[in-house]
This record gives C-alpha cells, structure tokens and sequence, in this order.
C-alpha cells in the first residue's frame, strides 16, 4: 500500500520541518552538533522512504555544495553570523550542511509544484529565504551582521536566484514527482 499524493507531501514537509527545527532550535539552545545528528537522521528517514533515493541523494549533494558557496560568501561578507559549536572544525556548523540538505527534500515532493515554474519559485525564493533565516536568527542559531536591513535584502536577493535554481536541478535530475515506499517492497 503506498500513500496518497497529497499524504506523501505533508510527510515530507512534516520530516523538512522538524529537521529544521531539530537544527535551528539545537542550534539556538547551545546544542549545535546534536541538533543537526537528529536533523541528519532525519534527511536519512527521507532517503530511506523514497522511492528513487539516487536522485534524491544528487539532489540533497548539489544542494549541500550550493549551500557551502551561498552561506559562506554572506557569512565572509559579514551579513550573519551562525552558532556553532566550538570543537566543529570546519566554517559553517554542521546544522547549516544539514538544512541544505533537508531543503533539497522539498523539490520532487513538497514543493514539486514549482517544478518549471521558476519566476514562480524565484517569488517564493524571494520572500520564504529571508523569512526562514529571519526565523533562525530569532531562535538564537544566528545573529545579524552590522545592518540587518542590508542583510535581508541580500537575502532576499539570493533566495531568489538559488530557489530557481534548486528547483532546475531538481528538474534536470528527475522531473517525476517523489513517491515514498511505505509497507510495500520497491
């Protein structure tokens, strides 16, 4: 038995969301790393659950090395600044990687209705970027650079660019909307 269309999305909006607050709220409480292993846990449920795991697993890559460039050059530029923990030896706290990845669940499910819809997806881009970061940074797992108004413009600038783009990757790699396997073999 395989779940209906619509059950399939808000799982999968269901697993997204509580990815990121498992990140965001880890983050924002001192507990980074733990935060992000349980957001991480997560991201494998979905991969687990789809039925074409290889592409979502292109998906989530792709999405995860974007997420380097794009938080990297705003961070380097002073726009924010993410908690992280303290013994984490890389740039960007593992929560951020983890998020990356998790949106990347949205395309083929969720949010599979932008797919081709790319002025669409820039609009959503446009406002739903800055809203989530605005979020993370009132949960504490991010502060504001010098000018928060700079910062939420640029934003909104990027997510803009990077939700078009996300949403094309997810189209070149598969067009088909996601399918979860639940009580059945594949």
């Amino acid at each position: 038995m395989s779940l209906q269309p619509l059950a399939t999305k808000l799982l999968n909006v269901s697993i997204y969301q509580a990815g990121w607050f498992c990140c965001v709220l880890g983050a924002g409480w001192g507990f980074p790393t733990s935060g992000a292993l349980v957001g991480l846990l997560l991201a494998g449920l979905h991969l687990l659950l789809a039925v074409s795991r290889k592409n979502e697993a292109l998906l989530m890559f792709a999405a995860c090395l974007l997420g380097i460039l794009v938080d990297s050059l705003q961070q380097g530029f002073g726009l924010f600044t993410f908690t992280r923990d303290a013994d984490w030896p890389l740039w960007l706290p593992l929560w951020v990687f983890v998020i990356w990845a998790q949106f990347a669940t949205l395309f083929h499910y969720g949010l599979h209705w932008l797919s081709g819809r790319y002025l669409l997806a820039a609009i959503f881009g446009l406002f739903g970027g800055p809203l989530a970061y605005w979020a993370g940074i009132r949960m504490g797992a991010a502060s504001f650079g010098d000018n928060p108004t700079l910062t939420v413009v640029t934003l909104a600038i990027v997510w803009a660019l990077v939700t078009p783009l996300l949403c094309r990757l997810s189209d070149l790699i598969d067009k088909e909307e996601g399918r979860y396997r639940l009580g059945r073999k594949p």
